[in-house]
C-alpha cells in the first residue's frame, strides 16, 4: 500500500500536487504534508479534501497518474 504526500505550494492551477513517497518528483521534506497509507490515489485526495476542504488537488503524473488532472 503506497504513503501519500502532497506539496505544500500550489501548482499554477492552485493545486497542491499528490505524490507517493517513492517518488522521483516528491517535493522536499520541508515543502511536504504527509498523509499517510492509503490502498490508491482517489482514496488519498478525497482523505486531504476532507482534511483539507478549501484546497484543490492533483495527482502526479508519475506517481498518481490515475488522479492527474493536467
Amino acid at each position: 500500500m503506497p504513503y501519500y504526500l502532497c506539496n505544500k505550494d500550489v501548482d499554477n492551477k492552485g493545486r497542491h500536487e499528490v505524490h507517493t513517497r517513492d517518488c522521483s518528483f516528491k517535493p522536499s521534506v520541508s515543502n511536504s504534508v504527509d498523509f499517510g497509507y492509503f490502498s490508491n490515489c482517489q482514496e488519498a485526495i478525497k482523505a486531504m479534501k476532507s482534511a483539507n476542504p478549501n484546497h484543490e488537488f492533483d495527482g502526479c503524473y508519475y506517481c498518481s497518474n490515475a488522479c492527474h488532472k493536467g
